[in-house]
Order: structure tokens, then C-alpha cells, then sequence
């Protein structure tokens, strides 16, 4: 079973559980999931059980594109996992119920056993008996914060902590100009493969995220959004 939770600007909308088979994600009345938005295609996306694979999402060659974890797809089949944000439009699916597979190093099975099973080299396996124990560690890409206008026009800031902060004091991580900028004015917390920020300033400046002011509880960054602080405007790239 795979549970799907629609949200609006972290507000709730809707809830779904559907068992093994097709769902249908776009603005006719005739899909699953019904999203009655001028920025969602009639048939936007898709949603598959497929045998020995999983779940996996594709675009349906959407107007405004499908986006997973904020990297926007293709119409091709890409695997979801527990905890997988889908992006349409400002909508966001959030992915629950998904089993996780095992996360151990590849035994070599007795060849009775081997029909439906990927055979592994057994040249390229470790000789030490501790290596199938290992698990696999999953490794995120570190995202950047490039700068496209104030004084560090140009400068391209790595986010490698799980707590970055922005502001015109020197103790902040990323430098941010501006006659109300505060100190710390906003961060950015990593969880996992995700990125949130969060407004920390006063009322007399914001910031914003492609135009639109945000709070203090965390707002999810995806590929390519624009922040603007002060004087200064950011593009985050996953």
C-alpha cells in the first residue's frame, strides 16, 4: 500500500491510500487524485505499481512540469521511497506507507537458489567476512547557494552543515547586505536529502522564496529556487 498526502503551503488538503495498481494524478475529473488548479495539467502524472521494482513516478508531459525531491523528471520511470515529496505546481505529494528494502552487502546464493536473483561477481567481493555486514551508506550531493546580485555577486556558497545561517554579522555562514538585515536573519537545515529555510529576521525585512515571503517554520527549498535577502538574491541548485 502507498499513502499520499497533499499539501498547499504546508496546509493539509487531502489524504489517499491506494493498493497495487495505477494511480492517476492531474486536473480532470477523471484521475485519482483530483488537483483543481489552473497550473495542473488535465493528466499531469503518474503514479505505478510495477513487480519487482516498487512504486515509481513519471510525467505525462505536463505544462508546468513534475518535480521528485525537487529535481523535476522526465516521462520516464523513476522508483519512490518512503518519505519522497512529489512537486506539481505549489502542490506537494508526500510519500508514506513504502516498505524500505534491506540496506546489506550482496550474498552469493547456492545455484538452486539463483532463478530471479542478480548474480554478483564473486572476483569483485571483499575477501574479509566482515564486508557483508557493512551497509550501504546512502551519500547526498551538497547543494549550492550562488550568489546573483549584491556584493558577493558571482560567489557560489557550499551548504555542508546541517544548520547554515544567513545574516550581515561575521559569526553567520552565508554574508547577506541590507540597511534591516538581522543577525542571524535566516537558515537552512538539512534533513536527510532535503532542504528547509526558515525566516529568523524582523518585520521590517523578509525572505522570500521566488517572490514570496516566508515564516519561521521551515520552508522546503527545491532545485533552482530563488531567495531574496536584503539587497542580496541567492539561487539554491541541488
Amino acid at each position: 500500500m502507498i499513502k499520499l498526502t497533499l499539501k498547499l503551503k504546508e496546509t493539509q488538503v487531502e489524504e489517499f491510500a491506494f493498493e497495487k495498481g495505477m494511480i492517476n494524478i492531474g486536473r480532470s475529473k477523471e484521475n485519482n487524485i483530483v488537483i483543481d488548479n489552473i497550473a495542473i495539467s488535465r493528466k499531469h502524472a503518474q503514479i505505478e505499481f510495477k513487480e519487482g521494482t516498487g512504486y515509481v513516478l513519471r510525467d505525462l508531459h505536463s505544462s508546468n512540469g513534475t518535480f521528485l525531491n525537487g529535481v523535476q523528471i522526465d516521462v520516464n520511470d523513476h522508483e519512490l521511497s518512503d518519505g519522497d515529496v512529489i512537486g506539481l505546481a505549489k502542490f506537494e505529494i508526500f510519500v508514506k506507507g513504502l516498505a524500505s528494502p534491506p540496506k546489506t552487502a550482496p550474498r552469493i546464493l547456492p545455484r538452486e537458489d539463483i532463478e530471479g536473483t542478480m548474480i554478483f561477481d564473486a572476483a569483485r567481493r571483499k575477501a574479509s567476512p566482515e564486508a557483508e555486514a557493512i551497509p550501504e551508506q546512502k551519500v547526498f550531493p551538497e547543494p549550492i547557494l550562488s550568489v546573483t546580485k549584491g556584493p558577493a555577486k558571482g560567489k557560489d556558497f557550499k551548504i555542508t552543515k546541517e544548520e547554515t545561517s544567513l545574516g550581515k554579522g561575521s559569526q553567520d555562514d552565508i554574508p547577506v547586505a541590507g540597511w534591516f538585515v538581522s543577525s542571524p536573519h535566516a537558515k537552512i537545515t538539512r534533513h536527510g536529502d532535503r532542504f528547509y529555510i526558515s525566516h529568523l529576521g524582523g518585520f521590517l525585512s523578509s525572505t522570500k522564496v521566488n517572490g514570496v515571503s516566508i515564516k519561521e517554520n521551515g520552508h522546503i527549498l527545491k532545485n533552482k529556487d530563488e531567495v531574496e535577502i536584503g539587497n542580496c538574491t541567492f539561487v539554491f541548485t541541488q
